[in-house]
């Protein structure tokens, strides 16, 4: 239900902001509005202040919205707000404004998704940003990290020449190289304080860029040693219906000793579906459970899942946690930065899966989206708002593809306009609709079957 409800409510709010930014410059171009609708189908509310007036409407899919303008080629008039048009007022519709003033309003839907961004991690990095800082953990023996000669207790300095000063920056940068498959220059920092140079050979990295890259790599973040003792029982989980309690230490998991809680939560996550003989320690008694995880799609893949948690706040993280503060002014120019390199990020995965150096598995429909969503959401307010940022980036970056029936398409259409010196034909335009309708239900089958593989199938 938190899923349901996160997607609703981003979904919501990013479809309203779209829509909005259309509507906004359509009324500074003079351009009349019929209807502003959010959501599809049959109507929930609907508010008409005039028959002149634009007609708003809530209505039960929430999966999209319009703005419907007056529009002269439109000749059916659905509209009562239409059949009471003098012929003077023809001049506000869409169709009869310059090209500018169309591009404008076009352009508009994609560039108040941006903003919206833009607003949504300004406000976020003005309030100061908390992570972990990039110790390298323990490196699995074989992997591209053991290739690149990184060491456990090293702090990553930078990555291709950009500082590092955060986990979450050293998996963005990481990610950046799996998608661009090329070598990735990584200087560290021993505790000593020597420097050390290394490549990490990411166009070796197999698979597709999705799930954990740190995993992917064969790294871990360096965490101090927390005692394998539950802290938290999710209501309904796995772990209370087995009868653990707040206050078990762990001892073993099918006959081997747990050294610590990051080691039982790697056997939980390991073992999907698959039963646990579980010895733990209560008071002075030791006793027995079999546990059978909860089998879960997280990235794309499935892992074991409890309901049990760890009591951090006995945990000292001091020594591994940085904070960092930022002027207005500061926050607001990383806030562009972000944006920027998402858009970027994004315009490279649509690149390489036209090129086929992609799999099309990348793309995600509304069950993974809705699954992020509430993910998101569980974890906060904070990180569900970076989520509708992202969201919000990628909502713009595909409206912007020259595909017709999208923004971008009929952007296409009037910088034709603009070379011509008049509109394209009808004759063009209709089998444009017909090509850009054909994409998207493709591009729609392709989503949900990736939904279908990945949590039906699994």
């Amino acid at each position: 239900m938190m899923s349901v409800l996160a997607f609703i409510v981003a979904i919501g709010v990013l479809v309203t902001i779209h829509e909005f930014g259309h509507y906004l410059a359509a009324r500074s171009c003079g351009v009349r509005v019929l209807k502003f609708s959010i959501g599809f189908g049959k109507p929930i509310l609907q508010y008409q202040h005039s028959p002149q007036s634009t007609l708003w409407v809530l209505s039960w899919i929430p999966l999209g919205g319009y703005v419907k303008m007056l529009d002269s080629r439109e000749t059916d008039a659905s509209e009562p707000a239409e059949q009471q048009l003098a012929a003077s007022d023809w001049s506000r519709a869409f169709d009869r404004q310059n090209v500018a003033a169309k591009m404008w309003i076009v352009f508009a839907g994609p560039l108040a998704n941006l903003l919206l961004a833009f607003v949504c991690y300004w406000g976020l990095i003005a309030q100061g940003e908390v992570g972990l800082k990039p110790y390298i953990g323990p490196v699995e023996s074989g992997s591209l990290a053991a290739q690149a000669k990184l060491r456990s207790g090293d702090l990553l300095v930078s990555l291709d020449g950009k500082p590092i000063g955060t986990w979450q920056d050293a998996q963005w940068q990481l990610l950046e190289a799996w998608v661009a498959h090329k070598p990735l220059k990584v200087v560290t920092r021993t505790q000593q304080g020597e420097s050390h140079t290394h490549v990490l050979p990411m166009s070796k990295l197999p698979g597709e860029p999705e799930g954990d890259v740190l995993q992917k790599v064969g790294i871990s973040m360096l965490m101090p040693v927390i005692p394998a003792v539950v802290g938290e029982i999710l209501p309904g989980s796995v772990a209370e219906k087995s009868g653990l309690q707040v206050g078990d230490r762990i001892l073993r998991v099918n006959n081997k000793p747990v050294e610590d809680w990051q080691q039982f939560v790697k056997w939980v996550r390991a073992n999907p579906s698959q039963p646990l003989k579980v010895e733990y320690q209560r008071g002075n008694e030791t006793l027995q459970v079999k546990l059978l995880p909860e089998a879960v799609v997280e990235a794309g893949q499935k892992i074991g899942r409890l309901g049990a948690g760890v009591n951090m706040d006995a945990v000292d993280m001091q020594p591994y946690r940085v904070e960092r503060h930022y002027s207005v002014a500061e926050a607001a120019l990383r806030a562009v930065h972000r944006v920027q390199e998402k858009i970027v990020f994004t315009l490279k995965m649509i690149g390489k899966m036209l090129t086929g150096q992609a799999s099309l598995k990348a793309i995600s429909g509304p069950v993974s989206i809705a699954d992020a969503a509430g993910e998101t959401a569980g974890l906060g307010l904070k990180p569900y708002i970076g989520f509708i940022a992202l969201l919000s980036i990628s909502i713009a970056v595909m409206n912007l593809l020259p595909i017709p029936v999208l923004d971008g398409g009929h952007l296409l259409y009037h910088m034709a306009e603009l070379i011509r010196g008049e509109p394209l034909p009808d004759r063009v335009l209709e089998i444009g609709q017909r090509l850009g309708l054909g994409l998207l239900a493709a591009l729609m089958f392709i989503a949900f079957f990736n939904d279908i593989n990945r949590y039906l199938v699994g």
